[in-house]
């Protein structure tokens, strides 16, 4: 023993021993302690001595007190539980202990140490202090102060603790381990440290056989460069699977993943949101909604189904768009979709050029959206049956029976590109079978096709087209005051035609090589005869809402 220790002992019996001497006179009686003469019973409340180097005996005459000081390799015994210590003072009548030095009390799996230990024996609850440490298998917990339950198996923290499972950590200020469950609740001011993340919460409760980690209060995990806002769930950090749940959203780089749940897996890097989901690229101005989503986390893709809509901030307008399902991921190298082949052209009177494209860059994103696609902005709507849109070269590439809208126009084609620069709409390329239809009036329409049609766009309005390849047009003439004159029927290798942008309509068509044409007088015509073969017009199938592509 320390000499502090026996100090402390011999002062405190003192005052015991003064108490009792006032009343009456007290026996002491101090014999050394065989462990061979003790027999326990395993089954016994009372607090019985097992060993000791020493014990001394105080017995007052009136029975008030019965006290009992132990010394050296003290060991005892309550119910089959051992206590081991330096040193003790049991009082026999209350079945009370005081131990002292090297405290260890071996319960089963649990073992709890300390420094010095306050037991109630009839209550079965102990209060060890210093250096406190309870163990359970692999399962470490360190605090200043420990208050232990024998009969629930229950120790309690409330002046901070330290839970070390593996490689797993939790800090509290606050803290209940339930050794027959294997599980803690800690409170305020939780931080659990894994290799693969730091948690911060309010109130989590942790399984350390299972490893799991179940969240009831807003928490914050950092993954690497991803962080997970939630407020209830559950994380494996076995498995590496989690559940969060009340809308939690996750942070990776310039994306988010907003939902009303989410499955994640640290291992696979997959993410399942389910329920509203919000996934934003900030980036690029970008967001999709959906009712499911899959997010690959080492991929960086997603993939959203359930009415998915995407959002796509642009310069002065926001383009919308829906679908059945939509993917996006990295644009790799051997995946790069060029254009046509045809060299944009000069405009033939303004001199204004398109800019062409690095088709060797990586590092951008792509979006592939597949049936039932339909596109509403401001200046542009559209439909088709799939559609591929590159960050890489900001164009829109549409699949299958594409539209668009432009004002009062409608375009078409066997393929449609439509290029932006700046986030404006900048060029379009009607791909084989081109046609532009231009509405004029009830049942009057003109009309533009060719092998390749090129539109330009300023201020994100369509300014000229450009027909290339057995052009042909239908073009409605008007006088000066705008009263309709005639009708012209025409071919020509190339066609220009302008448009009016504030009023969205065609206001001029020029023939540019080897045209040859007829005008008819309006009263000689039959305006539901004067259609290109490939005339459709569609407006029953354009967008009219952003909210229309909601539902």
């Amino acid at each position: 023993m320390k000499c502090w220790q026996i100090i402390s002992l011999n002062a405190l019996l003192i005052g015991w021993l003064t108490g009792a001497a006032s009343t009456a006179a007290a026996q002491v009686t101090e014999a050394p302690v065989s462990d061979t003469t003790m027999h326990p019973d395993t089954s016994s409340s009372i607090i019985q001595l097992v060993t000791a180097d020493y014990s001394i005996g105080i017995t007052p005459k009136n029975d008030s007190v019965n006290l009992q000081k132990l010394l050296g390799h003290v060991e005892m015994m309550q119910n089959g539980t051992l206590f081991d210590c330096d040193s003790a003072f049991i009082n026999k009548n209350s079945n009370i202990m005081d131990a002292y030095g090297d405290i260890h009390i071996n319960q089963d799996s649990v073992q709890v140490y300390g420094d010095s230990l306050h037991y109630l024996g009839n209550e079965r609850k102990a209060t060890v202090l210093g250096n406190t440490r309870l163990e359970d298998g692999k399962m470490v917990l360190t605090t200043p102060k420990l208050d232990y339950d024998l009969n629930t198996r229950v120790g309690t923290y409330t002046n901070g603790g330290k839970l070390v499972n593996g490689t797993t950590t939790l800090t509290s200020v606050t803290g209940y381990y339930f050794a027959d469950l294997k599980q803690a609740y800690f409170k305020k001011d939780v931080v659990l440290t894994d290799p693969q993340y730091i948690l911060n919460t309010d109130s989590l409760q942790y399984n350390s056989q299972t490893k799991m980690a179940y969240f009831v209060a807003p928490t914050v995990i950092h993954s690497g460069k991803s962080i997970i806002y939630t407020h209830s769930g559950y994380y494996n950090m076995n498995t590496g699977a989690a559940r969060f749940d009340q809308r939690p959203t996750v942070v990776d780089s310039s994306q988010t993943i907003t939902s009303d749940s989410l499955f994640y897996n640290k291992v696979t890097g997959m993410s399942i949101a389910k329920g509203n989901v919000v996934w934003t690229d900030t980036a690029q101005k970008m967001s999709v909604l959906s009712g499911y989503s899959i997010y690959n986390d080492s991929l960086q893709t997603l993939m959203a189904t359930q009415k998915p809509l995407l959002i796509y901030q642009m310069d002065k307008d926001t383009l919308f768009m829906a679908s059945d399902s939509l993917f996006s991921a990295p644009e790799k190298k051997e995946n790069i979709i060029t254009g046509p082949g045809y060299l944009p052209l000069k405009h033939p009177e303004k001199g204004a050029s398109s800019k062409i494209q690095d088709t060797d860059s990586t590092g951008h994103r792509y979006l592939k959206a597949f049936f039932h696609v339909r596109i509403y902005s401001d200046s542009l709507q559209g439909v088709c049956d799939s559609i591929y849109y590159s960050f890489r070269d900001s164009t829109f590439r549409m699949y299958h029976n594409p539209i668009l809208w432009a004002g009062d126009s409608q375009m078409t084609g066997d393929t449609i590109y439509l290029h932006t620069q700046d986030k404006q709409a900048s060029r379009l390329d009607l791909i084989r079978n081109g046609l532009v239809i231009n509405k004029t009036g009830p049942n009057f329409y003109n009309q533009v096709q060719g092998n390749l049609i090129f539109g330009y766009f300023s201020k994100n309005q369509l300014d000229w087209m450009h027909a290339i390849g057995n052009a042909e047009s239908i073009y409605y003439a008007k006088d000066d005051s705008g009263a309709y004159i005639g009708v012209n029927k025409a071919s020509c290798s190339i066609i220009d035609i302008y448009f009016d942008t504030k009023k969205s309509q065609v206001s001029r068509v020029v023939f540019r090589r080897d045209a040859a044409g007829t005008t008819y007088p309006l009263s000689q015509t039959n305006p539901s005869l004067m259609q290109l073969r490939h005339f459709r017009w569609e407006d029953a199938l354009r967008p009219k809402s952003k909210t229309e592509l909601m539902h």
